[in-house]
């Protein structure tokens, strides 16, 4: 009797063992198996919307029909967690010149969510009769209207040649003239008392760019050099070379040659190294 009890009892701890085992897996089967019920079999995390932050309305809208567009044609499917969001991300990128950073993020149930910087414009582009926003590469990105521009006043560089055609999301023009007339803004006011009015390039290739002056001053420059040598050499000039008559008749200074100037007063005109 007392060996059928021991038995009985041992039997107990083995069953009771396995149920245990078998409580377990069920507990971490069930939540699985539900998981992927909802995940293959219903459209609870299918993509039901798409936000898009820190953008304005147009770029915001353009941004929205990419996304769609490529969850529509993914052969995975809506399902979020399916989206390819760096996927995504370089699709914006490289159809959006407008567009700076992009990050996509996945909200669960069924939100896909972009954060957008946009490009600031560092210069205008006059070129066609169109006015372009020019980034700080030379990259016009974005046709300029009204409605667009920013807050500050933005230097405009005018080609003169009307035959010259400009891609959107391509370089118009090199980046050292960005960055010339940038030095070039903020240097030559402080020597010369006067701010750039006018800036002219021949062509969108050229080599360089013509600033005219509030004070009716015109700059011819050499844009594959410093700026700030050439700025140098002018102060030499206007304030240890000519004298101060020559200086407030100044007209025309030319300093595309490499450690020449060349510079026309109402007085006349004349040569300096």
């Amino acid at each position: 009797m007392a060996r059928k009890s021991a038995q009985w009892t041992m039997f107990q701890s083995v069953i009771l063992q396995w149920l245990s085992i078998g409580l377990l897996v069920a507990l971490l089967m069930i939540p699985l198996v539900l998981f992927g019920w909802l995940l293959f079999f219903t459209n609870m995390f299918d993509v039901q919307a798409v936000t898009v932050v820190d953008a304005r309305e147009e770029t915001a809208n353009e941004v929205k029909k990419i996304i769609n567009e490529e969850i529509a044609s993914s052969p995975l499917g809506k399902n979020i967690f399916f989206v390819q969001a760096n996927t995504i991300e370089e699709l914006i990128q490289g159809r959006l010149a407008k567009v700076r950073t992009v990050h996509v993020v996945r909200k669960l149930p069924g939100t896909i969510k972009a954060i957008v910087q946009e490009k600031t414009p560092v210069s205008l582009l006059l070129s066609g009769g169109k006015y372009y926003f020019l980034d700080e590469q030379g990259i016009a990105y974005e046709m300029a209207r009204l409605d667009t521009l920013p807050g500050v006043v933005l230097t405009t560089v005018k080609n003169d040649d009307e035959e010259a055609m400009v891609t959107i999301g391509a370089a118009a023009v090199d980046a050292s003239l960005i960055s010339f007339l940038q030095v070039a803004g903020e240097k030559l006011p402080q020597l010369v008392g006067a701010q750039i009015g006018e800036v002219h390039v021949p062509s969108l290739a050229a080599r360089e760019v013509k600033i005219v002056l509030n004070n009716n001053w015109t700059v011819l420059f050499d844009v594959t050099r410093p700026a700030e040598g050439q700025i140098e050499v002018i102060r030499k000039l206007i304030q240890e070379t000519v004298s101060p008559e020559e200086v407030a008749a100044m007209q025309h200074i030319d300093v595309r040659i490499p450690h020449r100037i060349y510079y026309k007063t109402a007085l006349g005109e004349s040569e300096g190294q």
